[in-house]
């Protein structure tokens, strides 16, 4: 498609501010659209509300294309109603903002909608696991099927639309640390003396931002793209962490009963307390769940191609040691 102007929103956090510095290098002006921005920031900025129509339909103007990445990405809340709110909600403003520009859009979901409560054991999943959001395992990745249910409404009224599913992305730019990479923080700084020992699935976050934008120029209408790195456990990237920062890894192995405990407990507390637990219950529910992802739709018909899982860890290392 013509490289004109690209709304971004969510631009100032973690996946946004990889597209937005990756498509301006391939010909796009770039417009941002967020609550915040850092300060050295060097595209045109909005700031406000994707919730917002009015605001939601100004950052819009004149793009060619929009690329929704804002979310509440904490995998808890002490308003669980914020979820609905923003991701679903917000998702829906910018979807109808989109067609009525007829903007072209892709959709930044989350590999969470893929996992349910009924997801056997050791499964491989792919873009074709389609659940209700009351299926899934938390208040995060229903309000995220929502919006992708939403989308599917504002599609079959002729918006051009894409959905990605990145997985769990590391690497550098996270101003505001995401789980996974409190995760790697932790393990650098030999800060976890226990660990869940599941399988997990880690990606470059240039890979994503990059998989994002090839769904934007290649990716077939209404279809979904898993961007998805390597399975691997658990127990076994915490040792290449350690290995890399040159600190003990995790020692001992947490079973899954007393993780569920201690998901359960510290949720208690959280909303007693209201800062958000180290293990949020659906951090732990989809740890538990222990899957594996097939991103080979994404390779075929996008030309997705994250790193290996160890320079995806070199990189993430690297990323948290700069910032210390």
């Amino acid at each position: 498609m013509s490289k004109r102007l690209l709304l971004v929103t969510g631009a100032g956090g973690f996946i946004g501010g990889h597209v937005c510095r990756l498509a301006a290098a391939s010909g796009w002006a770039v417009r941002g659209l967020d609550l915040a921005f850092p300060a050295d920031f060097p595209h045109e900025a909005v700031r406000g509300s994707v919730t917002d129509q009015r605001t939601v339909a100004s950052a819009m103007s004149g793009a060619a294309a929009v690329v929704h990445a804002a979310a509440l990405t904490a995998l808890w809340a002490p308003d669980r109603r914020a979820y609905a709110r923003v991701n679903a909600g917000g998702t829906a403003v910018v979807a109808r903002a989109a067609r009525a520009a007829n903007a072209r859009l892709v959709h930044v979901s989350s590999y969470t909608v893929l996992v349910a409560a009924e997801t056997p054991q050791g499964a491989t999943l792919d873009e074709t696991a389609e659940w209700h959001p009351r299926q899934l395992l938390g208040a995060y990745p229903a309000a995220k099927r929502e919006a992708e249910l939403l989308l599917a409404d504002e599609v079959a009224r002729g918006l051009e639309a894409t959905i990605v599913l990145p997985s769990a992305p590391v690497g550098p730019g996270s101003r505001v640390p995401t789980a996974p990479m409190r995760l790697i923080t932790d393990l650098v700084n030999g800060r976890l003396p226990a660990i869940l020992d599941r399988m997990t699935n880690l990606v470059d976050v240039e890979a994503v931002a990059s998989g994002i934008l090839a769904a934007l120029e290649q990716g077939a209408p209404g279809r979904r793209y898993l961007l998805s790195g390597e399975d691997a456990p658990l127990a076994a990237i915490a040792e290449d962490v350690a290995r890399l920062a040159g600190v003990r890894p995790p020692a001992v192995r947490v079973p899954a009963w007393l993780a569920r405990t201690a998901g359960h407990l510290g949720e208690a507390a959280a909303f007693l307390g209201g800062r958000e637990p180290r293990a949020p219950l659906t951090g732990v529910r989809l740890a538990l769940a222990d899957v594996r992802f097939s991103n080979a739709r994404a390779r075929a018909e996008l030309g997705f191609a994250p790193p290996p899982l160890a320079e995806t860890l070199r990189r993430a290392v690297a990323a948290v040691q700069a910032e210390e």
